[in-house]
């Protein structure tokens, strides 16, 4: 594993433990030490992890899952949420966008939002050749850009 891979294996399942994907930070961080089982520090934190985790937490998220009836979203973060499980990438960063103005100092919400932007460009279709069209939406796009930079 090179080491740009492990610090991003790393940097997956400490996201995972501050969204509470306690068994998926597990998983990830019983990865880690397979493929370095001679890093102390690491198994460390794994053996503190593993301390702190009720059995169940154990188990696979998959293995625990219960279908739920639906319900209508009680917080903007499970509204955002929804729409991102049902593919609606778009709908769900404006989501994250207004949750992020009323929190501006949230980790989790940018991290999230970092997330969704990646999710919805990849599900955005690719158009095969630039048009004109387009072309002039985008220069339109970055004067209006170049003009916030300027004030």
């Amino acid at each position: 594993m090179t080491p740009d891979a492990r610090h991003a294996l790393e940097q997956r399942a400490e996201r995972c433990l501050r969204r509470g994907e306690l068994s998926e930070a597990f998983s990830l961080f019983k990865q880690l030490i397979a493929a370095f089982p001679d890093d102390e520090p690491l198994r460390h934190r794994v053996a503190e992890l593993e301390q702190s985790l009720q059995p169940a937490e154990l188990l696979s998220a998959k293995a625990n899952f219960r279908s739920e009836p639906q319900q209508t979203p009680r917080t903007a973060t499970e509204q955002a949420e929804r729409l991102a499980e049902h593919g609606d990438y778009a709908g769900a960063v404006a989501a994250y966008r207004r949750l992020l103005a009323q929190k501006p100092e949230s980790d989790l919400v940018k991290e999230r939002l970092d997330e969704l932007y990646v999710l919805a460009q990849a599900a955005a279709p690719r158009p095969s050749a630039p048009t004109a069209r387009r072309e002039a939406v985008l220069g339109e796009i970055l004067s209006r850009i170049g003009a916030r930079r300027r004030t």
